[in-house]
């Protein structure tokens, strides 16, 4: 589908060179955006994954082959996941309905049922000095982590391709990497195209998340 309009017409009015008033649009193609929220209530929901997850991870310790050093990988029907589940949704269609107004050419979500909404999901735990190489999801729409321990141990990163492969530079307003320091009660979303890594673990206190991916059925 091509957005045959300007998406978002914001714009921005400055004095020309020549004094006169001059409206700048902005349109064209939509950079990459992140979303995030703190979780309401967060601290009752983390207690509780936390205690099903480190559960979990002592009935079944051993290392999923897919899962980087240092970190444990686990799946599971955690009694709190639909919680968690209803926020993304619910988040899914905010963002689609956020960039339909702005004029892009994006499909409404509102009355779209919870069962059009195909997601699988994964707890993480890392140790101290851990990290998640780079990657993507992008067999799915949107992705992203809850945090269920997250503060003080370590950043998560996410890369355009344009960035990685030196074709800009640190500066301009396009194409950059992005950190963030993940905290308890985030809920981190993004494209799954976008390239992504969660750097080293300095801390000795456990970096505890549930990884997530989210497929429309349009």
């Amino acid at each position: 589908m091509q957005n045959k309009s300007p998406f978002n017409p914001d714009k921005i009015e400055r004095a020309g060179v020549d004094g006169n008033p001059v409206s700048l649009i902005r349109g064209g193609i939509l950079h990459t955006d992140i979303w995030w929220q703190m979780v309401p209530s967060f601290e009752a929901l983390n207690e509780q994954l936390k205690k099903e997850i480190m559960q979990h991870k002592s009935q079944q310790p051993e290392r999923d082959s897919m899962s980087n050093p240092g970190c444990w990988r686990g799946s599971r029907d955690y009694r709190q996941w639909p919680t968690l589940r209803q926020h993304i949704i619910e988040n899914v269609k905010a963002i689609h309905k956020f960039y339909s107004q702005s004029g892009a050419p994006c499909a409404l979500l509102d009355d779209f049922p919870d069962f059009r909404f195909d997601m699988n999901y994964w707890a993480n735990v890392n140790e101290k000095g851990s990290t998640n190489a780079m990657h993507t999801h992008s067999k799915w729409h949107w992705s992203g982590v809850y945090y269920i321990q997250g503060k003080g141990t370590g950043e998560i990163a996410l890369y355009s391709t344009p960035y990685l492969n030196q074709q800009v530079v640190y500066g301009l307003p396009y194409g950059q990497s992005f950190t963030m320091e993940p905290i308890d009660g985030l809920l981190l979303m993004f494209p799954s195209y976008l390239l992504h890594e969660v750097l080293q673990n300095p801390s000795q206190r456990q970096r505890i998340n549930i990884a997530f991916n989210v497929k429309i059925q349009f």
